[in-house]
């Protein structure tokens, strides 16, 4: 089914039947549709004066709010891709994605003093001649999402529109909301994709998007009031957060009509938790970056419990034009039942791997019927009802607060202090029994470094979401017969030795022998 209008066209026709239904809500105010359309049309005509075109990145750094999203919808309407760079990560970092990216042009409400190309403020639009930019298609570049990289430096998924509205469309299906003003949860950062599956849904159904603020997020009580105060129908959110909300014990964090849990996988005991304090739907939602925001979901009935096979609920079925199969180190089609590594393809594949053909290729594969299919990495196997069931990774890649970390751009990181000749990370649980990351460091020297110097120095160069708990500095690490370094035996030392006590670390010790 060919997607033949882009996300923007949708979102027009909505503020066209609905001029005065709330169509935004987050710090700097709330926004009509009518007045989120005149205020994406304002930037966009801005872009178009300074040159925006079809397939080259405008990036936007800004602070969380009505005015980040604005700016971002401006892009895709100035008919450009937009790159939505998270204010709250470190210097090096943005300027390293700004650099990669490519983008002439920046939107921001912040200074940004390493970038070269035309900084427009957000806060003070120049003028710019009237009427609607050349909009674009939906094979256009519609972003870039950067995530992890497993070669040390994060990296660009490019998202067409098509992509966009696939999913967006798909989801307005699924939650049967078309045309209805329900009132979406965004509760994560706008640069990454998670919480887009509130933002596109939302408005091009004639609903309204709540950009919850990080400091409600955060906390029970106030975002137990905010859902209660706004009345909210559907949240989107990771298995991890939930779980820390729903600790405080107030069931008034769950939406009134459905529970989107994505980012990690979901365990069947965090929905026994909110079957037993809420009545929304629960929606099992799985999908990696280089397949736009979600590409399989899981409705979990309320009589689920006698037929769980496994310790996590499936992630389910494919959305509308999407593909999956179960394959083999060879990419062979296995059995029903058998264990194999997902690949997905469809409408909602992204291009590849933005400036980096080489990384694409060993991702988007092509198999032997022409099809270009993601390989993701997922170990899995399907169910007797046809739905997908997640049993862990192929490779090394972990999750950490539902964002996806590659252990070697830690470790890449660790080894640029002059003081570290080897580093190694292995995941463990913090006290709340969330997955967090520990380090273990070989010292270059004699010398030993002071282990808050070395997280400090993770932190001016990683979010913190990547910056290890606990720092051990180590004789050695452990390392297979073939020469790689050997995780089990780190992580075995981690959870061993109880990394994430102190949030320190400093002994020094051999973590295992060469295996």
């Amino acid at each position: 089914m060919p997607v033949e209008h882009t996300m923007m066209e949708l979102f027009r026709q909505q503020a066209a039947r609905w001029p005065d239904r709330p169509a935004l809500v987050g710090d700097g105010g709330r926004l009509t549709y009518a007045e989120l359309d005149r205020a994406t049309l304002r930037i966009a005509q801005v872009l178009a004066a300074h040159g925006a075109t079809t397939d080259e990145p405008v990036a936007v750094v800004a602070a969380r709010g009505t005015g980040q999203l604005v700016a971002l919808l401006g892009v895709l309407r100035s008919g450009a891709p937009y790159v939505c760079l998270d204010v709250g990560q470190p210097d090096s970092r943005l300027t390293g994605q700004l650099a990669d990216s490519g983008a002439r042009i920046l939107l921001t409400d912040q200074a940004q003093p390493g970038f070269t190309g035309t900084t427009i403020p957000l806060d003070e639009l120049p003028p710019a001649p009237a009427g609607d930019p050349r909009p674009a298609g939906p094979a256009d570049l519609a972003c870039l999402v950067y995530t992890s990289g497993s070669t040390g430096a994060p990296k660009g998924v490019a998202v067409t529109h098509g992509a966009l509205t696939n999913y967006a469309l798909h989801m307005v299906s699924l939650l049967d909301c078309a045309d209805q003003p329900r009132t979406f949860a965004s509760v994560t950062s706008l640069a990454t994709d998670l919480g887009n599956t509130a933002v596109f849904p939302a408005l091009v159904s004639g609903g309204c998007v709540h950009l919850v603020p990080a400091a409600v997020v955060l906390d029970p009580v106030s975002f137990a009031h905010y859902c209660r105060t706004e009345a909210l129908d559907y949240l989107k959110i990771t298995p991890s957060h939930l779980t820390a909300l729903l600790s405080f014990g107030d069931a008034g964090v769950l939406p009134r009509e459905a529970l989107l849990l994505g980012g990690e996988a979901l365990p069947w005991e965090l929905v026994d938790t909110v079957r037993s304090r809420g009545r929304c739907r629960v929606i099992n939602h799985y999908g990696p970056s280089e397949t736009t925001i979600g590409s399989l979901t899981y409705e979990v009935g309320p009589a689920e419990a006698a037929r769980r096979q496994g310790a996590t609920v499936p992630i389910g079925h494919p959305i509308r034009a999407t593909q999956i199969q179960v394959v083999d180190d060879r990419l062979e089609p296995v059995p029903d039942g058998a264990t194999g590594e997902l690949l997905i393809s469809g409408a909602g594949l992204a291009r590849g791997y933005w400036r980096s053909p080489e990384q694409s290729g060993e991702r988007f594969a092509v198999l032997a019927d022409g099809t270009r299919a993601y390989r993701t990495g997922d170990r899995v196997r399907r169910c007797g009802d046809g739905a997908v069931e997640f049993l862990g990774r192929l490779d090394q890649q972990l999750k950490i607060r539902g964002h996806r970390v590659e252990p070697a751009e830690v470790e890449a990181a660790l080894c640029l202090h002059p003081a570290v000749a080897q580093a190694g990370v292995a995941p463990v649980r913090d006290g709340m029994g969330q997955q967090v990351l520990a380090a273990f460091v070989v010292p270059a020297s004699a010398v030993v470094p002071d282990v808050r110097d070395l997280r400090g120095h993770l932190g001016g160069l990683l979010p913190p979401h990547m910056v290890p708990v606990s720092v051990e500095l180590v004789s050695a690490l452990p390392f297979t017969l073939s020469g790689k370094l050997d995780r089990g035996a780190l992580a075995r030392r981690a959870h061993g030795a109880g990394a994430t006590a102190g949030g320190s670390g400093g002994r020094r010790g051999v973590p295992g022998a060469g295996r």
